[in-house]
This record gives structure tokens, sequence and C-alpha cells, in this order.
């Protein structure tokens, strides 16, 4: 898929040598318009200094110098201040038919990434009660990058942090146990910070159906701590039923608790202290992160003696350097602006290379209805819960939806659009396709037989673009994996599905001679593959009938 690719690569790098230029960095994009090709390089402008010649004047010395394969590549010309524009041949497009079609559900996987071992920790919810949207957007993202990281042939595993200990686990605790006595007739009010939501109401009756005044033979302290436990293990539970249910399945779920039970922290701790890294103020004991690349110090005990949440934090992050990631990813919320330069700075502190650690910013998410917004749910208090998007919405509409902005960028996510079922709706635009394509083998005559099809009788403009669109797959997802979102693959989605209507209606598929019936089919089916396979990163159904 790539050979027209690396064929031009060599041209491009063996002119630059032959020019003066050592080992010579060459970079293929896409030019912004596709009226000037297929595909370009700005070579020319990266070493028209080293050889003293203007950009354009070295553009036009470096296509004189290139011995293109016309099977393969063609020039399309010097553009701009001196990019190098080319085309790929039809014969070689044309050759892309098969190899999708051989490749079938394995097409787009390589082995750019292969002995990597990459970590993605997303959605890390507090066990304080179900997941909501902006959880959702998290799996959402995060499930499509883990797909498309091993699609490049990583190790990639998935991770969940569970935040099951400290102050939030307290005031959990606190709630229920309120709601728990309320409901006896010993009427407690919920502490300042604590949970309000229909599901602690639901909890305690539960436990005052099954057991009774049972907790309320404890002591105050003891019965907070009991509920605060129970209830962590049953939003867990509720939260991986969730995800489950979102098509999204953790490889890990790694709970502060045992971090805290193995004393992690204090050990991360010791380290700490051992490289010089920590300072007495004022009772406290700082970590001179200042010196590690942050803005500021921070406040690993308090004055008190207590651990910041910063400290299990850093124990949680060494953790994942000693299980030997080469990249990893943390995917956290728009508030977490100052988190990357802080955790780096704490390990590098630690004597850790941060080069790839990285953390991605979802920024906030909107729900609308037809532009008007929507109000909080009643059952969950000041949020909407992940489960009440996918009772409305479905599973496929929820998960493209999530995908369809970049990560950088507001979502606003409208309800009543996600339910269309018209080609308004983006994701049953690109379904619709992949049904479309079915529908067409239903009700063709002929078999489909790769094998005796004539390929280059594709050379209709539409046919053109349709496989150009098809030869970019790959390209995409290395983009999604490389930008660290996949954002691109439901452009390149549409893309292709608005590329084949257009096919479609300009190309007769059933039609005479069977010759050229037979390779549009197989053009179809290409076609069909790229759609299944795309949607399938971002784990959306393709539907055969809809």
């Amino acid at each position: 898929m790539k050979r027209a690719h690396r064929h031009l690569a060599e041209q491009i790098r063996k002119a630059l040598t032959d020019l003066g230029i050592a080992e010579p960095r060459i970079i293929l994009e896409k030019p912004r318009d596709p009226e000037h090709g297929d595909i370009a390089t700005n070579a020319a402008m990266v070493y028209c200094k080293q050889l003293k010649l203007a950009p354009r004047k070295l553009a036009e010395q470096l296509t004189k110098r290139l011995a293109l394969n016309p099977e393969l590549v063609q020039l399309a010309g010097v553009a701009g201040p001196g990019f190098i524009n080319f085309r790929f041949a039809d014969a070689y497009l044309q050759t892309l038919v098969k190899q999708i079609l051989e490749s079938d559900e394995h097409f787009g996987e390589g082995k750019d990434l292969a002995g990597k071992k990459v970590l993605i920790e997303f959605v890390s919810a507090n066990p304080s009660g179900p997941l909501n949207v902006v959880s959702a957007r998290a799996a959402a993202v995060g499930d499509c990058l883990v797909r498309m990281f091993r699609t490049l042939g990583a190790t990639c595993h998935s991770e969940f942090y569970v935040n099951d200990a400290g102050n939030q686990v307290k005031l959990l605790g606190d709630s229920v146990r309120a709601r728990y006595e309320t409901l006896l007739g010993n009427e407690i009010e919920i502490p300042e910070g604590g949970y309000h939501g229909e599901y602690i109401v639901e909890f305690a009756e539960q436990l005052v159906d099954e057991e009774g005044d049972k907790y309320s033979k404890l002591s105050a302290e003891d019965a907070s701590n009991t509920l605060g436990l129970m209830a962590v293990e049953r939003h867990v539970g509720m939260q991986r039923n969730s995800l489950e249910r979102f098509r999204v399945h953790m490889d890990g779920w790694f709970r502060e608790s045992q971090l805290r039970e193995s004393r992690a922290e204090y050990a991360a701790l010791e380290e700490l202290k051992q490289k010089g890294t920590l300072y007495e103020k004022d009772g406290a004991t700082f970590l001179r992160t200042s010196e590690f690349g942050d803005t500021q110090d921070w406040v690993v005990i308090t004055s008190e003696g207590r651990p910041t949440y910063f400290l299990p934090d850093i124990a949680y992050h060494l953790s994942k350097f000693k299980r030997g990631y080469d990249i990893i990813i943390d995917i956290l919320g728009p508030d977490h602006h100052s988190y990357l330069t802080k955790m780096a700075a704490a390990m590098r502190a630690l004597g850790r290379d941060t080069e790839h650690l990285e953390i991605i910013l979802l920024q906030h998410i909107t729900l609308s209805r037809s532009g008007e917004p929507v109000k909080m749910s009643k059952r969950a208090g000041q949020m909407i819960e992940m489960n009440e998007l996918l009772d409305e919405v479905g599973c496929d509409a929820a998960r493209y939806f999530f995908l369809l902005r970049r990560t950088t960028t507001q979502l606003d996510f409208d309800i009543e659009l996600a339910k269309k079922q018209s080609d308004d709706n983006p994701v049953f635009y690109v379904q619709y396709a992949h049904a479309r394509i079915q529908s067409i083998f239903r009700k063709a005559e002929i078999e489909l037989k790769p094998e005796k099809a004539d390929f280059s009788l594709l050379n209709h403009p539409e046919e053109l673009i349709l496989l150009r669109r098809l030869r970019e797959f790959e390209e995409v997802i290395s983009d999604c994996v490389v930008n660290r979102d996949p954002h691109a693959m439901t452009v390149w989605l549409r893309e292709v599905a608005a590329q084949f209507h257009r096919f479609y209606h300009h190309c007769r598929v059933i039609t005479e001679p069977e010759e050229l019936s037979l390779a549009r089919l197989a053009l179809c089916r290409a076609t069909q593959t790229g759609l299944k396979r795309g949607l399938s990163l971002c784990g959306v159904n393709a539907p055969e009938e809809m």
C-alpha cells in the first residue's frame, strides 16, 4: 500500500544526496489543495540554505534528477515557495483494490510500532457514582487510540485508576450513612461537599430493604467507613458495566487502596528523599518540582503529617515507569492543565526520562437538543449519566459523536441530531454507505471474482477519486496515533462515504460489459472494507441493512 511512497522518498533522497546533502530526511504530506496533487514534499525549502539555492530553484533541480516510475507516481509540478507536488499513477491506484480485498479485516494494519509497549490511562473517574458524559468522551477517545496503536503493531494496554482511598471515599461513606439513617427515621444532614445524587438514595434504600438497621449499631465512624467501601465496590461495578456497554474493555483496574496498602507512596517519598529533592517549610514537606521544570514546588506531606493527593499520584506514575512502558499517556479533563509539568517534574526528580510521558487534555462537552442546552439529570444530580445518553441515542451514535471534534476543541453533542435517521446525522451517513454497498451485492446477479476482474477498467474520474480516498486509510491511522487524536478518522469516513455516493451516482455498477461490472463490484467491496475497518477502529458497528 505504501510502495509509491517508498519509491518517491527514495528518489528524492537520492537526488538530495547527489547534490551533497548527507542523510536527508524526507517528509511527504498531502497538499492542502487537492488540485495541486496527491502528495507533496517541502524538501527544497528544508535544504535550500545548505545548498545556497533559492527554494524554487532547488525544487526545479530536484525534479530534473528524479527517476520516477510512471506506473507508481508522476510529477505534478513545483508550487508556491518551493513545494514539489506529485500525483499517483492510475495504474498504481487500480492495484489497490486487489490489495484491500486480500487484506480484508486486516486492512490498515502495520508494524510501524511493533515492539513498542504503550499504556493509556483514561476515564479514571472517582468511584463516587455512575459515569457521566465527560467520562464517556474520554472512554471513546481512549479506547479508539488503544485500537489504533494496536493496529500499528504496538502492545497497548488500557487502564482505569480507581481513586478508592482518601477524602472522597470518606465523604461518600458519610453521604450514604446520612441517607441510610434518614430512611430509618434518624435524620442526618449530608456533609458539606457530600454526594446528593438519587443513586445514593437508591443504595441506602437497598441497604434498608436487605439488612435493616444493621449499620446503625456501629459507631458513626465505623458505619461511614464500611458504607463508603461498600459504595465504592458498587459504583466501580456500575462503572465497569457502563464501559462494557460502551464497548470499552479495560485491561487493568489499578486501585489506589492497593497502592496505599503496599505503602508505595512512602517508598516513592523515600526515593525522593534519597535524591535530595525534598525540603521542610512551615512543618510541611515540599518537593522541589521548580528545579525540574515546573513553575512552583508542591507539598507532598502536610504539616499534620498526611500525604497530599500528589504523593500517591507520584507513586502510581512511578509504577507505570517501572512496568516498562515506552509510551505513557494520561487522558484527563481540561482542569488538569498544570498536571503534565507537575507530574513530569516529579518523575524527573526521581530520575525518570519523561520524554514519553504525555497528557491529553479533553475539552468540555455540552449536551443540547436542537440547539437548546440539556438540563442536568434529576437522578444523578449535577451531571448527565453515560447510561442515560446511551439509552437515548445508542452506543454507535454516542461513540461516533464523541470523536467528531478534536480533543483540543469543546464538543457540542446534539442529542436530536444523533437520533436522526437521515444524512444529516454523520454516523448514519457513513453506516448507510456501508449498508448501501451490501444491498448492491444482494441485487447483483453475478458473483464477485476479483481474480477475474480487470482493474484497469476503473478509469472514471469518480472511481479514481474514490481509490485516492481509500489509499489514505493507513496514513489516517498513523496521523491519529502521532497526533494522539482519533478525530481524523471520522473525517476520512465521511469523505469516503460521500465519494462512494458520488461514484454510485455517476457509475452504474451492474452494467455491460461484465468485466466492468466485476471491476466495479470489487471497488464497492474494497470501499465497504474500508468503511467497516474505519468504523471498527471507532468502536462503531457497520450494519448491512438500515
